[in-house]
């Protein structure tokens, strides 16, 4: 599939228990257009409660959400869906703010110790963005296009 087809910015889904319909938009839409995101639930509008993925369908498709998971991550391992998922950002993150704060450590380890108790956890800080940098472009971006094809999920129906 070409990426150069326009992005949506929203997408409707129904609660199969209520039938309302709920749009979501913006960052969560992102995540749950995501077939590798390890999201479980999410919220209905109507109930204003989060609920199973089991419960809800597509709109637009009438396919169920989890469908629409199991279709386009047929192609997925379990390790690209362990590279994609919440754990591994936190793991990167973490091993982002060690390595940043090891190397603030070190960088400034002859100054005076005010200096090194801002800049340690401030280079820590640096070091974590370098790390969900990593998890993002390095990890997701290249597994998302090899599984599902694209290099925006919000695309996919």
């Amino acid at each position: 599939m070409s990426d150069d087809v326009d992005i949506p910015e929203s997408r409707d889904y129904r609660h199969l228990a209520c039938r309302s319909v709920t749009t979501i938009s913006g960052q969560p839409f992102e995540v749950m257009s995501n077939p590798l995101s390890d999201m479980a639930r999410t919220w209905c509008s109507q109930c204003e409660s989060f609920f199973p993925l089991s419960e809800y369908e597509w709109v637009d498709t009438n396919e169920a959400v989890l469908a629409y998971y199991a279709r386009h991550g047929a192609k997925a391992t379990p390790l690209h869906r362990f590279l994609c998922s919440r754990k591994n950002m936190i793991i990167m993150a973490s091993i982002g703010f060690v390595a940043g704060g090891v190397g603030g450590y070190f960088l400034f380890r002859g100054n005076e110790l005010r200096l090194k108790l801002l800049m340690v956890p401030f280079c820590g800080g640096l070091g974590t963005f370098g790390g969900l940098a990593v998890y993002i472009s390095v990890l997701c971006e290249p597994i998302t296009r090899s599984v599902c094809g694209v290099k925006d999920t919000r695309v996919l129906r």
